[in-house]
């Protein structure tokens, strides 16, 4: 009898413990990951500063959230990533709100300067999303909070077949632009057309646009060195009306010290991002000019007069902002007055302190 309880016994234990050894730890139940969305490619500058992103958040919250990354537009593209994340079908995502047309208007207020320092902008650009009261309104209304920022840099033009450094070469070419360069490159013949940049490649490739209004970075990101021949350095104005959101709810269901995490790695994540394209802008026009895999591309220095005419033309289109955000409700001078307030203050702390990263070079 004896033997016959301990044949029972053990065979019980062994399947208890079997049972009890799948059960996940206190730190896998506690772990989340938040379904990221990502129009671009995982690579690049701006895709590594989302793994950083990713891996920080890993480490700072002891392993309890983290992102879980999907790339090149596979679960939302740039033209429905914003409506997409106030839907809740990501909790995070890289949005560019000139792709969703009356969300997020105050937004679009940061591409309305001229200017291309890239962490004047991107701060400028985070206080005014975190503190203006109309920002905050139109990310309720939206169900998305703003995270964070990215920037394209300075603006440069890039071409398929042909130099442009005048506004006669402009003339009669179709050009991919968005934004404040679309009354500037028409006014100087040129024809627009609305692609998001991942379209690009293709509608060079098979002729359907003859450049497109870019950055360094997206060049080298998106290989549009293997079709096109030619950047035109304008260093116009960066957009900044682009950064990484999260759905509402989702920010709502973290625990209050999570939730103070996110806060705090918006910030760093801007700071971060600002030092990476700051620096990354000269290392990628070598790398275009010196040649990817055979492909070079050619700079090109445009007349001080086109560069000039293309600045004040798309100052000019600042009205379109203004009218647009007064349909909206909103007061669009005082809005506009606070960016500007804003670029003016981060520019004379950049003027009198330098950049962060130069204190830990130094």
């Amino acid at each position: 009898m004896k033997h016959l309880i301990s044949g029972l016994l053990v065979p019980a234990v062994m399947a208890a413990g079997l049972v009890f050894t799948s059960l996940p730890t206190s730190a896998e139940a506690q772990m989340r990951e938040l379904r990221f969305a990502e129009f671009g490619p995982n690579r690049g500058t701006r895709a590594a500063a989302i793994e950083w992103l990713d891996q920080e958040m890993r480490d700072r919250s002891g392993g309890t959230l983290g992102l879980d990354i999907t790339w090149g537009g596979a679960l939302l593209g740039a033209k429905t990533a914003a409506q997409g994340l106030s839907d809740g079908v990501a909790d995070m995502a890289s949005i560019v709100p000139v792709y969703a047309p009356g969300q997020l208007v105050a937004y679009e207020v940061t591409d309305t300067i001229q200017f291309g320092d890239e962490w004047v902008g991107m701060m400028a650009t985070y206080e005014f999303m975190t503190t203006n009261e109309a920002a905050l309104d139109e990310q309720k209304k939206a169900n998305i909070k703003y995270f964070g920022n990215y920037t394209t840099g300075p603006t440069q033009l890039l071409m398929r077949d042909t130099a442009v450094a005048t506004a006669a070469d402009l003339d009669g070419k179709t050009i991919r632009a968005t934004g404040a360069f679309v009354p500037a490159l028409e006014a100087k013949g040129a024809s627009t057309v609305s692609l998001s940049q991942p379209q690009v490649y293709e509608a060079i490739s098979n002729g359907s646009v003859d450049g497109s209004t870019t950055y360094y970075y997206v060049a080298k990101a998106y290989k549009h060195y293997e079709v096109a021949k030619y950047i035109t350095e304008l260093d116009m104005g960066q957009v900044l009306a682009f950064g990484i959101g999260m759905n509402m709810n989702t920010y709502m269901s973290l625990t209050p010290e999570q939730q103070a995490l996110v806060d705090e790695l918006g910030r760093e994540f801007t700071v971060f991002m600002a030092e990476k394209m700051y620096n990354s802008r000269t290392g990628v026009k070598a790398e275009l000019e010196a040649g990817i895999d055979g492909h070079q591309i050619t700079m090109v220095q445009p007349t001080p007069e086109l560069r000039a005419a293309l600045v004040e033309i798309a100052n000019a289109d600042v009205e379109s902002w203004k009218q647009k955000a007064t349909e909206k409700g909103m007061d669009a001078e005082g809005v506009y007055g606070a960016f500007e307030a804003l670029v003016a203050k981060y520019t004379a702390e950049r003027d009198a302190n330098g950049y962060p990263w130069d204190a830990k070079s130094n």
